[in-house]
């Protein structure tokens, strides 16, 4: 039986952090607290969670959570959920796994290379052995690892359920994986915001777009899967009267799409780049367009916050017809084909531009299917039914024990040797905390002593994460001690 009596825990990062999952994390707390008494817990102790909803410190959440209690994790594949994936270890409970691979979130929180080695045995055999080695002897890391490769057995293991958010990322899951091993992953759609769309006069008034003018936009981090690539040859080929709206924020070591733009004479004096944008500012740009372009190749059965959020706006959208989104209803998304990709793109944009009816029907037709599956009352429903029927679920053993915490006091007469010798005789994950009275303290001495983490360990301890505490303050350091001799 549940009811707002029954703590529920939820391990997410939360806004201001710029993360789709933070937002979804957000939305979808402000709906389970009317079923649960409600948590968050997180590495910003600053974050903004719902009205009611306490943020708890991470590391200090275990104090609320009763033996068999209610956890739900939101993990993604991004180095934000570090913190989750070492949660979702010690806390067993439902985890919405937001992309099925994992080894991005592995490769940037500090993973050992074990930890990555382990989990890439659930690929293929003869890929894994190969692909395993060139990491191990060579260091070898390739774009085809994150598509081979998902690192969600230990999720799936230690997880009571596991969310995904379509049949195609439970498919992968199980090819991958096996039947057994994923007998209890739910397929729950991404929510729909629960916020009142502005009109598009009203959004092109404040971004000063002409009432008249074709937009196209893109949303979200600009990385290589969404396809760019394919989206700038389509739209030269189009014609010159469509503008083109980023509206999101660059990732130039992923793709470096202003760069790419410039090198197009035809096309940069109609596109541009906004930046990060907060949600407000997102809803207008796509209120504003007249269709939203959200390509996925290749797919890891990944969803889209953005694409939910044109939805909502009742906005024409244009997506691949692969992974997950080729599960959407025919009516409600135009799909387009992997192959011959640019002309069908560039003939779908020019046919929108001149028959505007066109895409506002589409538009409404992905509304009323989103209205329908993915609403946040039915969502949190849905939620809320996983967590109790997971209740009496086991989970696999937990890791040996937490890694080993050394403390020591920072201050200025703290010498390389006496930590040396602190950490003497251990191997593998530890943790060390240097104290210091408050953070004033603190600061004081990382001026007097700049560089002090670095300086003060030993060369066989690798640095994995270096977090200011607040209470009790000082330097938590995460180490990698495997190379000690």
């Amino acid at each position: 039986m549940r009811g707002p009596g029954h703590p529920l825990t939820v391990f997410t990062p939360l806004p201001p952090e710029r993360n789709g999952i933070a937002d979804y994390a957000a939305m979808l707390l402000g709906a389970l607290s009317a079923e649960y008494d409600c948590a968050a817990a997180c590495e910003d102790w600053l974050a903004e969670a719902p009205p009611g909803v306490p943020v708890l410190d991470a590391a200090l959440a275990h104090r609320r959570i009763a033996p068999g209690g209610r956890v739900l994790h939101q993990l993604g594949n991004n180095p934000g959920h570090g913190f989750v994936l070492r949660a979702l270890r010690l806390h067993p409970g439902v985890t919405t796994l937001h992309d099925p691979g994992l080894l991005h979130l592995h490769e940037t929180s500090g993973e050992s290379q074990a930890t990555i080695l382990s989990g890439m045995r659930a690929g293929p055999p003869i890929l894994a052995a190969t692909y395993a080695r060139h990491l191990r002897e060579h260091g070898v890391q390739s774009r085809a690892n994150h598509l081979l490769f998902d690192l969600a057995g230990e999720c799936l293991a230690r997880s009571r359920a596991v969310v995904v958010h379509s049949r195609f990322a439970r498919a992968r899951l199980r090819a991958l994986h096996g039947a057994a091993a994923t007998a209890h992953v739910a397929v729950i759609p991404h929510l729909l915001p629960p916020f009142a769309p502005p009109s598009r006069a009203a959004a092109r008034a404040r971004l000063g777009i002409p009432e008249d003018a074709f937009l196209v936009c893109t949303a979200g981090f600009a990385t290589a899967a969404k396809r760019f690539d394919w989206l700038i040859e389509a739209l030269e080929l189009a014609g010159p009267e469509l503008l083109w709206i980023h509206a999101g924020a660059e990732r130039p070591e992923e793709y470096p799409l202003g760069a790419r733009i410039v090198e197009r004479p035809g096309l940069r004096d109609r596109a541009r780049i906004t930046g990060f944008l907060d949600a407000p500012a997102l809803d207008d740009h796509i209120a504003a367009c007249d269709v939203l372009v959200n390509l996925r190749f290749p797919s890891g059965g990944e969803s889209s916050g953005s694409l939910a959020r044109a939805f909502a706006c009742g906005t024409c959208c244009i997506v691949s017809e692969t992974g997950a989104y080729a599960e959407l209803p025919r009516d409600a998304v135009l799909h387009l084909p992997l192959a011959g990709a640019v002309p069908a793109l560039a003939e779908a944009l020019r046919a929108l531009a001149a028959d505007p009816a066109r895409a506002r029907a589409t538009g409404e037709a992905g509304r009323r299917h989103a209205l329908a599956e993915m609403a946040l009352p039915t969502v949190a429903a849905r939620y809320a039914a996983v967590i109790e029927e997971s209740l009496a679920r086991p989970v696999a053993a937990p890791p040996a024990g937490p890694p080993p915490l050394i403390e020591l006091v920072a201050g200025p007469d703290l010498a390389p040797e006496a930590v040396a010798a602190a950490l003497a005789g251990l191997a593998g994950a530890c943790r060390l905390f240097l104290a210091a009275p408050d953070l004033e303290a603190l600061a004081a001495l990382s001026l007097e002593r700049p560089g002090l983490a670095a300086a003060l360990l030993p060369p066989q301890a690798r640095l994995l994460r270096l977090r200011v505490q607040a209470a009790p303050a000082g330097l938590l350091l995460d180490l990698d001690l495997s190379g000690w001799a």
